[in-house]
């Protein structure tokens, strides 16, 4: 098949889980036989290449005056959907392919359009968030997202819990389709860290990660004499909390910061348990990739789709949105890292979200079933 990816920003230029997503679904769909190009924005312009798969990127622009802070990114968002639309519209270019798969609101508004065009590409969009009627309604982007849930042709989002907001507030069920992790690019680790070791990936900053919660849990595990370490790797200036934090919480904390790929995933593999005690977490892609290298996950009981990826006692602990709580599914979880089965039960449930053998065939099979 041949089939274009539109991100409104890309990898390096931006380093999140959306613009992740886009190339790594692009070179897992290279490997299965498929003509895959990416449509993006940023630097360098021109044509670039990311994970083997080709890459055009263009201006960024915005819309003045259309969207005023904080939605400077929307406008961007936007003016990047209406720059996808002139250059794939035109006759000649849409039919040189057959699916349109855009992973922001602005492109997947002119995916839609396009799609309905003469000739045009199934059309597919991944949400990455809730899309929750309360909080997109507050969005000056809320009409292009109220066409897109209209008129795609598959509406995919990332969990179970997202897809139920679409479903409820939009009247529309989801396809529901998780990001991926390759398998194989993880393995567990020959042994564990010496002493029990936590491991936090993620932004230091973004409230709704509670990090701070954390630092109280791993607080209590150290004054009952737990001598748990805490890796907090990711994104952000960690000082205000670690300031914030008891004094019990701050000696536990040995890593801070952000690493490369491979570090991250020889640290995913050398902790005894990942801790992931996020609210309103659509998906929860550290949680994957820490299974996928053979280590159980802690992660709240209403936190969204960390919890539907921790479906079993086997491959970590679900608990209450409390430092207590919270404490207690770690020292759970730090004992069942002992378990010689353990690296394979979470390796077994990883499957589940490896790009080649589960997502991509998914994938492949709303590209094939779309109605057209």
């Amino acid at each position: 098949m041949r089939i274009v990816l539109t991100s409104v920003h890309s990898w390096p230029g931006v380093r999140r889980g959306g613009e992740r997503y886009v190339h790594e679904l692009g070179a897992a769909l290279r490997r299965a036989g498929h003509e895959i190009v990416i449509w993006s924005t940023g630097l360098p312009q021109g044509r670039d290449e990311v994970l083997g798969v080709p890459v055009r990127r263009l201006a960024a622009r915005s819309v003045p005056g259309r969207y005023p802070d904080p939605w400077g990114d929307v406008a961007v968002e936007r003016a990047f959907g209406l720059q996808a639309f002139a250059h794939l519209a035109v006759p000649a270019v849409r039919r040189r392919f057959d699916v349109w798969h855009a992973t922001s609101t602005g492109d997947a508004a002119a995916a839609a359009a396009v799609g309905r065009l003469p000739r045009g590409p199934r059309t597919v969009f991944t949400d990455h968030g809730f899309p929750a009627r309360r909080s997109r309604s507050a969005r000056p982007d809320r009409r292009e997202h109220a066409f897109v849930v209209r008129h795609v042709d598959h509406y995919v989002c990332v969990s179970a819990a997202a897809g139920d907001y679409l479903e409820t507030d939009y009247g529309r069920r989801a396809d529901v389709v998780p990001p991926g992790v390759r398998l194989a690019a993880h393995s567990p680790a020959a042994a564990r860290h010496p002493r029990p070791a936590l491991l936090y990936s993620g932004s230091l900053t973004e409230p709704r990660k509670n990090v701070p919660m954390l630092l109280d849990a791993v607080g209590l595990l150290r004054a009952a004499g737990q001598e748990v370490e805490l890796w907090l790797l990711g994104p952000g200036d960690a000082r205000p909390l670690l300031d914030a934090a008891g004094p019990a919480a701050r000696a536990a904390v040995t890593r801070c910061g952000l690493v490369d790929d491979d570090e991250l995933r020889e640290c995913y593999a050398r902790a005894w348990a990942t801790v992931l005690p996020s609210r309103a977490e659509s998906f929860g892609m550290a949680v994957a990739e820490s299974l996928a290298s053979g280590t159980p996950a802690v992660v709240l009981a209403d936190g969204g789709g960390p919890a539907e990826i921790v479906n079993s006692p086997r491959v970590g602990r679900r608990c209450q949105p409390s430092a207590q709580s919270l404490a207690e599914a770690c020292a759970d979880t730090l004992d069942l890292a002992t378990e010689p089965s353990v690296a394979g039960d979470c390796r077994e449930r990883a499957r589940d979200f490896d790009w080649d053998a589960a997502v991509v065939p998914r994938l492949l099979d709303l590209y094939v079933g779309s109605s057209k």
